[in-house]
């Protein structure tokens, strides 16, 4: 099982632990350098004292020794002052003369340089300095000055100290921090989640009406009130098309239950039986129609849609069209013909296109009066083909133009209804147009007709096909 840390623990522990892990590496960066700035004074001073000292050996008798201390008892308080040692001594290790607690100087290995040593168990920093032989001594002398650490190790450890409890406490400032902080910054988060939480599919209207400003919040609730809007757009949709379905199943069920009925209600002959039969067949033939269309909507919806490309002569495809459409069309009157010198190659799915453009010329027959006429146009630009369908119909007014390739959308209902049309058929186009990346687009001048104009990519770019 799973468990979940909430985001403001989270931020929290992670905003801790930075804060620790940076306090520890300045803390030793800060402990090092101040060591071995300590450290670097230490020597610093040793070696001054070292250099006065040396100027005050005496060499009158032979045998190297420090001045009077009653004649420079200014130099000795300073050096016993600071807790120095000095002493002098020759080549073979005597001592020679000394101040301070020299005797507890050990004997030391080095003739010239710095050295820490431990004097009843404390550490002590040497400074050996060579003076040169005097009277005829070739070996010379050792000027060796030591200084207890005691003070440098007293600071360290105090600074130490500072660290080792400060870093805890400033890590628990830091957690009471992060904690409010986070709180303050992901509060909004929290009024949103509540918001949302109390929202349901009925009340999708709602918006986050929180004033907020243009941060990362302020974004994410612009982005779900747009998400709220889509959401509400798509049930409404959902809804009205379940209502429209249910009544265009609704019709045709009513008149097949009402001729029925008008048959059962009484015997009657064989030419009433088979008109009521014909009626009948009618209706049968509007819900096949009708449950095809919503098949293949929702293989549309779902992405399940069959699509099998292939390079088409789109223009080969057209005549077969207009032929298979002219008897209906002549029958109304209707004129059908076929226009364009040119003869683009697609790539498309021949079941989806013939589905498409038979939509397109059954409309423009069912709205085009008699004596009317209909074109169908093929021009291509090298990249792409466009086929239009234009009639002499009564045209569409301008407000119905954005809700044309609307699901169960028409400008006439009762027309539409009367033709058998379902309402589906623009719709699919539409879908069949964007399976095959083009585009559809309609242009209509009430009392003078429409044209429908689709744009399809050609399998083979012109411009290529010449090179």
């Amino acid at each position: 099982m799973r468990y979940s840390i909430p985001i403001r623990i989270r931020l929290t522990i992670w905003y801790v632990l930075l804060v620790a892990i940076t306090l520890a590496v300045f803390g030793g960066f800060l402990y090092f350098n101040l060591a071995r700035g300590l450290y670097a004074e230490v020597d610093a001073t040793l070696q001054l004292v070292a250099a006065q000292a040396a100027r005050d050996v005496d060499n009158e008798n032979g045998k190297p020794s420090f001045q009077n201390a009653e004649e420079h008892g200014d130099i000795a308080g300073r050096i016993q002052a600071r807790g120095f040692t000095m002493r002098l001594v020759d080549a073979a290790g005597n001592t020679l003369d000394g101040f301070g607690h020299y005797s507890l100087l050990p004997s030391l290995r080095i003739s010239e340089g710095f050295m820490t040593v431990r004097i009843s168990g404390k550490p002590w920093r040497v400074y050996v300095l060579p003076l040169p032989a005097t009277h005829g001594n070739g070996s010379g002398y050792l000027l060796q000055v030591a200084e207890p650490l005691a003070r440098v190790e007293d600071i360290l450890e105090l600074v130490g100290a500072l660290l080792f409890l400060g870093i805890p406490v400033v890590a628990v400032i830091a957690t009471l921090g992060g904690m409010f902080l986070s709180g303050r910054a992901l509060g909004p988060i929290d009024r949103l989640t509540r918001l949302v939480q109390s929202m349901s599919a009925e009340d999708l209207s709602r918006r986050l009406d929180m004033k907020l400003p243009n941060d990362e919040v302020g974004r994410l609730a612009r982005t779900f009130n747009g998400m709220l809007e889509r959401l509400e757009s798509a049930f409404r949709r959902e809804r009205q098309f379940t209502s429209d379905a249910a009544h265009e199943l609704r019709t045709p069920l009513t008149v097949m239950k009402g001729n029925i009925d008008v048959a059962l209600a009484r015997p009657r002959n064989t030419s009433e039986y088979i008109r009521v039969l014909e009626e009948l067949e009618t209706q049968v033939d509007r819900l096949a129609h009708l449950s095809e269309n919503l098949l293949t909507l929702a293989r549309c919806d779902t992405g399940k849609a069959p699509f099998r490309p292939e390079q088409l002569d789109i223009v080969i495809l057209l005549e077969g069209l207009v032929e298979q459409v002219k008897p209906l069309a002549e029958s109304k009157g209707i004129s059908v013909e076929l226009q364009g010198l040119d003869r683009p190659i697609l790539m498309g799915d021949q079941d989806q296109l013939i589905r498409l453009f038979l939509n397109l010329l059954d409309n423009a027959i069912k709205y085009t009066p008699p004596g009317g006429e209909i074109s169908v146009m093929v021009a291509s630009d090298g990249a792409s083909a466009t086929i239009a369908v234009k009639d002499t119909g009564p045209g569409i007014e301008p407000e119905h133009i954005p809700h044309i390739f609307e699901r169960f959308y028409r400008v006439d209902k009762a027309r539409a209804r009367s033709e058998g049309g379902s309402g589906l058929g623009l719709a699919i186009a539409k879908y069949i147009v964007q399976l095959h990346g083009g585009h559809i687009e309609v242009e209509s001048e009430p009392g003078r007709g429409s044209t429908f104009a689709v744009r399809l990519p050609l399998a083979i770019k012109e411009d290529m096909a010449n090179k």
